[in-house]
């Protein structure tokens, strides 16, 4: 017997016995909003997909300086926030990757485009005292949302003015850390109110060359015309000044894991990444009766400069994106709660990329070379204009059974203006197009079913196709002319997930329980020329699934236990790595049939463990022990390496003193564990990513 079987044997039993445990629960119901499948507040139960969120609660007890922290309570989710920076990739039914499959939203609302995706989204986000709750829809999204809807939705939510958040907090650490939020709201009458908040973090970090500096500030303001009419207007800005590392090889990791990885003539020139980010955002909102209508135009920007420290050469990069988009939907409901949604995205964005050699660098290894000071990689612009129209249907086949249908057509438009000449090959791999252009268009159809086994528990059944269209830089910034087949061939991914679910919302417990299979079609998959450069070509289709467990058990008053876990399989379904490539030193074929591998760095599954303790002795004391636990995987699409995971634990309490003031305190790594936060091989060589040492911080709240 497998230990995949053994574990999923162990999950059914765990469902039998929460059954148990709600024919034993008290009457009272507890009932789980979200906004994120629709915009509009609904149970969970009532919906057919899986969909996680956390708590204010859970978020104000945390106290962390990223919302990774928080993220991870929800089963299948795991953010690894990426030396204790602010990067961070994801692995939400996925392996850990920076691939596009993960849509991040702030209030509903994009925070980036598609056409020029950035794995590090969160960092738009905001952190500070504004936050209400984070939800994480899993698996392809519903209709509302376009290209990059695959994997998961990750949505940010602020609180609403009328929360009347006012508060200051301050949490200092190791290593200098030095974190200061605060909110203020000002109520202008019932119906109008406004809410400021800003933070600041500084941070020296625990690995060398690894100090940031970030400030955040938003506003929201909130007016409510009438009994059925509201405007909300938002503004979100934020300045990121972060120093870089690299990743370690073995030994580097063993003898001291807290260096830079950074050669030391680049160490010297102090690589940083800088980033800058505005959003003006303004929703219109009807509701009437029967009829709900949501308008939101913005308007975004961000600008991206850094060293790309993971790259042999460590070139240079800048780049911004500009955006201007609309959001628009209305919400119907018919006869017998039959209700239908009709609406179209409108997103126009243009980024402006350029990459130069900022200092001489001398390679060795496999392509070795001689960089020289001020090469230019390239240089260009490129315009992206997407339209989606959608709709959304549910209907009642009985008072338990439900049923929904989704149709999403996007199209999708690249306009590219090169400024540099075109050539086939600049002396190291790189070839610089012509001007042109190239469009995508994709119908997504959406069903699921939902039944309810009485108010608070439910059965669903759904299947989602999604598409993540290739972004600017994979279609133009192409490598060598062995790769001018690839010219305007490199194609959407397709995805179709099938999902079953079980979901109960009871007095002392909930549980969601989720199974999922998703393929992938023309996965875009990273390829490597004679210099070691990679591009990015289609060639392989993907079988993804697993289950996930999501369990909050309220044992009494005091104790209570809060378990995510998910088990997953990521395999090529059929993939042949360098496909046509012959190696140019030995004339034979490059080729290799990777079919069945598992991808690289999938972990066998992904736990987090919450113990809670509010304690009756002393008032306001509040304590939670943390288990963070991933298991092992490959760490190379040949399979040829095992990374075997880790598990850490941490310990938080929180003491409100009185209604005023509170305290906080936590540990982060209690045991002090060495270990990968992610280790992969690339290039041929070990990539470790190393993990945070033991690191307490301790902190003060004033709320007013």
């Amino acid at each position: 017997m497998t230990v995949c079987f053994k574990r999923s044997l162990l999950a059914l039993a765990v469902c039998s016995q929460f059954n148990v445990l709600a024919d034993e629960a008290m009457n009272e119901d507890i009932e789980k909003i979200t906004v994120t499948a629709n915009r509009l507040g609904k149970a969970n139960t009532e919906q057919a997909l899986s969909i996680g969120s956390v708590s204010s609660e859970v978020i104000e007890k945390d106290n962390a300086q990223h919302l990774s922290e928080s993220l991870q309570t929800i089963s299948g989710v795991l953010i690894n926030q990426l030396s204790g920076g602010q990067g961070h990739n994801a692995a939400i039914r996925m392996p850990i990757n920076y691939g596009g499959y993960t849509l991040y939203l702030q209030d509903n609302i994009p925070l980036q485009s598609a056409a020029f995706y950035n794995h590090n989204a969160l960092w738009w986000a905001s952190s500070n005292s504004s936050l209400s709750r984070l939800e994480v829809m899993k698996g392809a999204g519903t209709s509302l949302y376009g290209s990059g809807a695959v994997a998961a939705t990750v949505n940010v939510i602020s609180a609403p003015v009328s929360a009347n958040k006012n508060e200051l907090s301050a949490t200092i650490g190791e290593h200098n850390y030095q974190r200061y939020n605060g909110s203020y709201t000002h109520l202008m009458g019932e119906d109008n109110g406004v809410r400021i908040s800003a933070g600041y973090l500084n941070n020296d970090g625990w690995r060398d060359n690894s100090h940031l500096e970030k400030f955040e500030f938003n506003t929201l303001h909130e007016l409510h015309i009438d009994a059925q009419q509201s405007i909300k207007t938002s503004f979100i800005a934020s300045t990121l000044d972060q120093q870089m590392q690299s990743s370690l090889n073995d030994e580097q990791f063993a003898d001291d894991p807290t260096q830079s990885g950074l050669p030391e003539e680049v160490e010297i020139l102090d690589p940083r990444r800088k980033t800058d980010y505005m959003r003006l955002s303004s929703e219109y909102q009807y509701q009437g009766d029967d009829v709900f209508a949501s308008v939101i135009p913005y308007a975004r920007f961000r600008d991206n400069n850094y060293v790309a420290t993971w790259q042999p050469n460590m070139p240079q990069v800048e780049s911004s994106v500009t955006t201007f988009g609309l959001l628009a939907l209305s919400n119907f409901v018919h006869t017998n709660d039959f209700e239908t949604t009709v609406g179209v995205d409108f997103e126009y964005s243009e980024g402006d990329a350029y990459s130069y050699q900022p200092t001489t660098r001398i390679t060795t290894g496999w392509g070795a070379a001689t960089y020289p000071e001020g090469h230019v990689f390239y240089d260009d612009k490129t315009s992206f204009t997407g339209i989606s129209p959608y709709i959304q249907h549910i209907g009642y086949l009985t008072d338990a059974l439900s049923y929904s249908l989704g149709l999403r057509y996007d199209n999708n438009r690249y306009e590219f203006d090169n400024n540099l000449p075109v050539y086939d090959d600049d002396g190291f791999g790189n070839r610089s197009i012509a001007s042109r252009s190239d469009s995508y268009q994709h119908l997504s159809p959406k069903v699921s079913v939902n039944y309810l086994l009485d108010k608070q528990m439910s059965v669903y059944a759904r299947f989602a196709n999604a598409i993540r269209i290739p972004t600017a830089s994979e279609l133009y910034h192409l490598k060598t002319k062995e790769t001018s087949a690839q010219l305007g061939s490199l194609d959407e991914e397709t995805s179709d997930t099938y999902e079953v679910g079980y979901k109960a919302n009871l007095d002392k417990f909930s549980v969601e329980l989720a199974y999922y299979f998703m393929d992938v079609d023309d996965a875009i998959v990273t390829a490597y020329d004679d210099f070691g450069a990679s591009y990015r070509v289609n060639a392989a289709s993907v079988n993804h699934q697993g289950f996930e467990l999501g369990v909050d058990y309220r044992i009494n008053p005091i104790w209570s236990l809060a378990l995510a876990y998910s088990q997953s399989n990521h395999e090529f379904d059929h993939y042949i790595q360098d496909q046509g490539r012959v190696d140019y030193r030995t004339k034979q074929s490059s080729e290799v049939d990777l079919s069945g591998n598992s991808l690289p760095m999938a972990p066998d599954y992904v736990a987090n463990v919450r113990l809670n303790y509010k304690s009756k002795a002393i008032s306001g004391l509040h304590i939670i022990a943390e288990m963070q636990s991933i298991g092992d995987y490959w760490m190379d699409s040949e399979n040829t390496r095992e990374y075997s995971g880790y598990t850490i634990g941490n310990l938080k309490a929180n003491y409100a003193i009185n209604d005023v003031f509170e305290v906080h305190a936590r540990i982060s790594n209690i045991t002090d564990k060495q270990y990968a936060l992610q280790a992969e091989i690339r290039y041929g060589k070990t990539q470790i990513q190393p993990g945070m040492p033991r690191t307490v911080y301790v902190g003060l709240k004033y709320r007013f």
